[in-house]
């Protein structure tokens, strides 16, 4: 299977460096002209489905593609939906920082088995991940799946993908409607 994995346009929260995690922002203007113009990009590439996570801002990408591929089948999957990052999720770092002094004193998002109160993990979400893309390889072997999803998302399946460590994923770093290619 080929999997180009892209991540959704732009949102405000991106702009504002908010943790926007499960929450369901939707994208700003600019972040649809990223997806109209990443659309465009990827008009004569061929795909046999697209994926997406449920949340607005993903789909949203996903749909833009969808205009120059009418007749690829586009479903949703819960298993790339972003990180939960619990009582982070609308702050900023500094806002959660000052919110929650002892919480980010422990740099929870960065630890396999700890999380913002309330959220996930990344052994959690390493766990959904590696779920959705086992699905996705036994549905479309030998196909061309496009993916779209979430900063953090793409960091644990750059991870999974290469073979990376969990201190190593967070090197990797995918910009608003970048796309990434790998052969699984």
């Amino acid at each position: 299977m080929i999997l180009y994995v892209v991540r959704h346009g732009e949102t405000q929260f991106n702009v504002e460096k908010r943790y926007a995690g499960s929450t369901d922002v939707p994208l700003n203007e600019r972040g649809i002209e990223q997806a109209k113009e990443l659309a465009e990009k990827l008009a004569k590439e061929s795909f046999d489905v697209i994926v997406t996570s449920p949340l607005q801002r993903a789909r949203a990408t996903a749909e833009q593609i969808c205009v120059y591929h009418k007749d690829v089948p586009l479903m949703v999957m819960e298993e790339f939906r972003e990180v939960c990052v619990g009582v982070y999720e609308g702050l900023t770092g500094a806002e959660a920082q000052e919110k929650y002094p002892e919480l980010w004193a422990r740099k929870c998002t960065r630890q396999l088995d700890d999380a913002p109160t309330g959220g996930e993990t990344t052994r959690q979400v390493d766990s959904r991940v590696a779920k959705g893309l086992a699905i996705l390889k036994d549905k479309y072997p030998e196909k061309r799946v496009l993916l779209v999803c979430h900063g953090f998302v793409s960091r644990v399946i750059n991870r999974q993908l290469r073979g990376l460590s969990f201190e190593e994923m967070h090197e990797f770093s995918l910009g608003n409607c970048e796309v990434v290619e790998y052969e699984m």
